[in-house]
């Protein structure tokens, strides 16, 4: 055994651990899931302890630790910047010095914390990003991809990955930064920076590129990668909010409650915003692939996570092959800090394909029962849980499904999900009103059996991770409305029986009552919370919303009927 732990923490967000025993991940969790404090950036104790109890191991049994932050990297380019903008930057000097010591102290809290003894390694922050998704792929060689809002004075980052070597060809230094960009249009547009991006992407939809020409004076892209007008925002001058005063003379005033009604103007900066984030991706894309003459391309970072500019790369045919972990953001550095520790730690690696998110803790029966009698619900005992929910789906009923071990990412992919029937249109919104409680224009993700997805979806090749979105065949628009987006789009997970059997059976299941290999699939929680991990908090969330069922494990679990009186 050679076991080796990831983590990362006081950043922005999503702490997290991962644990690897050579190459091979054991367990992985983002603190969050423990806390309950969506996107906690706190030191990771309980992901830590987790991740240790799934290998029963203590830290004495580790190889090493890897910390996916390097503040000491690149001080001459932080102070250099400090003095060239003095002194706008000391609301910025001020507001990350402390950030900065908490990440120069981390070695002294895992050796208390841990009382571990052995070698703990800062690790530069994009590059544990590129090593997230090369070593987990499937790939001999690859082209790889960083791009984030800023991570140890860099937002982007390039280079090639072959066997055990990741070389880089180039970077780009903050405050040049499209995720920083885009969280500051998230913000104009209401939302909340570094947490709602999905949102304003799922917005875009909705919206024409209108703006397409302002838009390009702001960012755009450049023979070195791309080049941002920082006169458009204050984000670098470590002010709020991000976007600044020139931007509000080209777009109009701030959109202040997007959860009432969003105006067609925003909608149209939103388009124009992804219109033009996927433009400069594309053209990062296009320099990578020929910088290494290589068209199999491995994604990470926070802008990676933008599944509609992911989905056209393949579709436009700029790469051959495309591989983005389920951890594409901040808590998939845990993962490459585990890889890069080790391989300084040992001098080698021995690759395994992530092949599946289901990292985390799973629960036994003893826990679902607790749940239930706290509630005074019944748990039934069923013999075929799949089959019970692809009768409930068919039904109509909106059920939550909660198996095995929880997701490692942002994405639930089978295991801490609620489910419902593509085929009824009407699901989009009665599950974004009375289950999930959040805006009406959000879109759901369809599971499909890997077999059958190039039936119903333009997609060129797998997607088990949700990281890309594809066009729905036009003829099969009807037939599954309520995960088509008003673009005729969907952000597809491919769903193998190899990696996912029970959910696969699931879907099977559903296939075989209804003759449609889909399922709508979204996250099992409600706005602002983290996806559940416990049964407790499944049976808490199954009673706060209008679910009509949970299976949780081998138990179907529905609510008491309640009689005339007690409606009354």
């Amino acid at each position: 055994m050679s076991y080796t732990l990831g983590i990362i923490c006081y950043g922005r967000h999503e702490a997290a651990a991962v644990l690897i025993d050579g190459g091979r991940v054991v367990a992985a969790a983002e603190e969050e899931r423990f806390s309950r404090q969506k996107f906690d950036a706190e030191f990771p104790t309980q992901a830590i302890a987790f991740c240790l109890r799934q290998a029963r191991i203590s830290a004495a049994d580790l190889v090493a630790i890897g910390y996916g932050f390097d503040p000491r990297r690149r001080l001459l380019a932080k102070a250099g910047y400090m003095a060239r903008h003095f002194p706008a930057s000391l609301s910025l000097l001020n507001g990350g010095s402390a950030l900065l010591r908490r990440m120069d102290r981390i070695e002294q809290d895992l050796r208390e914390r841990l009382d571990f003894t052995g070698p703990i390694y800062r690790l530069n922050h994009h590059l544990c990003h590129a090593a997230s998704a090369f070593y987990a792929s499937p790939f001999d060689e690859a082209a790889i991809l960083t791009l984030d809002g800023a991570g140890d004075w860099e937002s982007g980052w390039w280079g090639q990955g072959a066997g055990e070597e990741i070389s880089e060809i180039g970077r780009i230094d903050w405050p040049q930064s499209l995720g920083h960009v885009y969280a500051a249009f998230t913000e104009y547009l209401g939302f909340q920076a570094f947490s709602d991006e999905y949102k304003v992407m799922g917005l875009a939809a909705y919206g024409t590129p209108q703006h397409l020409a302002p838009m390009s004076e702001i960012f755009w892209p450049t023979a070195g990668g791309y080049q941002v007008d920082l006169d458009y925002f204050e984000f670098h001058k470590g002010r709020s909010p991000r976007y600044g005063r020139r931007l509000v003379e080209c777009f109009g005033p701030p959109l202040r409650d997007p959860e009432s009604h969003v105006p067609q103007h925003y909608r149209d900066v939103a388009a124009s915003l992804q219109a033009q984030l996927e433009r400069v991706v594309s053209h990062l894309v296009r320099q990578v692939t020929r910088a290494t003459g290589l068209r199999r391309l491995c994604l990470s970072g926070g802008v990676a996570m933008n599944s509609v500019a992911n989905g056209k790369l393949l579709n436009e045919g700029l790469v051959d092959a495309l591989y983005v972990p389920p951890c594409a953001s901040d808590a998939g550095v845990a993962l490459g800090a585990a890889y890069l520790s080790h391989l300084k730690a040992t001098g080698q690696l021995r690759r395994h394909e992530l092949k599946t998110a289901a990292l985390g803790p799973e629960y036994d029966d003893a826990p679902i029962l607790d749940a239930c009698a706290k509630h005074g619900l019944i748990a039934r005992l069923v013999t075929d849980p799949a089959e019970s929910a692809a009768r409930l789906l068919a039904e109509g009923q909106i059920i939550g499904w909660f198996q095995g071990r929880m997701e490692f990412g942002q994405r639930a992919l089978g295991a801490r999900s609620i489910l419902a029937d593509p085929r009824r249109a009407a699901m989009k919104d009665v599950v974004n009103a009375k289950i999930k409680f959040r805006e009406s224009f959000r879109p759901f993700a369809p599971s499909v059996l890997a077999e059958h997805a190039a039936d119903y979806f333009h997609c060129k090749g797998p997607s088990p991770f949700m990281t890309q979105v594809s066009p729905v065949r036009e003829e099969k628009r009807h037939v599954i409305p309520a995960v088509t987006h008003i673009d005729g789009t969907a952000r597809v997970q491919t769903v193998e029986r190899a990696a996912s059997p029970l959910y696969w059976n699931l879907i099977d299941a559903f296939y075989r009552l209804t003759s449609v290999p889909v399922v709508l699939n979204t996250s099992f929680n409600v706005k602002g919370q983290p996806i559940v991990n416990t049964p407790a908090e499944a049976v808490e969330t199954f009673m706060q919303t209008s679910l009509d069922a949970l299976i949780c494990g081998s138990y179907l679990i529905l609510k008491p009927v309640r009689s005339n009186a007690d409606q009354a």
